[in-house]
């Protein structure tokens, strides 16, 4: 896994850390081969990326908002992410329920139902650049589900 602080100016690494998977780290003797240390144990992934989120907030990196997939979900990297007053843009699975804070109308539904319920204005397709097969494109809707602290 890695971070990369991106600006219009390019990109770079700034943090990484080896992903193992539980079958991997419950079987010390597969970790001896490739000398993982000993004091490596397993994290999920959202943890990792936590981790590498606090280290970049103590490094004082200065970053405004934080990309990543579904595969990191919400909750714990949400709840940092707006504490510290960052922005963030975080996939979600279709089946993800969410919940509106601090909203004069509030919102409620899954993720599916919520997108579904947007009009077609609401929604705009953007290239997030090329891949193997040609431009990667995705459609796009903004929604506040709530207000930060600096808001």
């Amino acid at each position: 896994m890695f971070a990369s602080y991106v600006s219009r100016h390019g990109h770079a690494f700034i943090d990484r850390t080896l992903y193992l998977p539980k079958e991997w780290t419950d079987a010390p003797a597969r970790l001896k081969a490739p000398h993982v240390p000993s004091d490596v144990g397993f994290a999920t992934k959202p943890k990792i990326a936590r981790r590498m989120i606090a280290r970049a907030i103590a490094a004082k990196a200065p970053f405004s908002f934080v990309a990543a997939d579904s595969v990191y979900g919400t909750g714990e990297i949400e709840t940092l992410l707006r504490e510290t007053g960052k922005g963030y843009v975080l996939g979600v699975a279709p089946n993800h329920v969410f919940r509106s804070w601090s909203k004069p109308q509030p919102v409620a539904g899954t993720a599916s139902a919520i997108a579904q319920s947007l009009p077609k204005k609401a929604w705009r397709r953007l290239s997030s650049g090329g891949g193997t097969k040609g431009p990667r494109w995705h459609d796009w809707a903004y929604l506040a589900l709530g207000r930060s602290r600096r808001q």
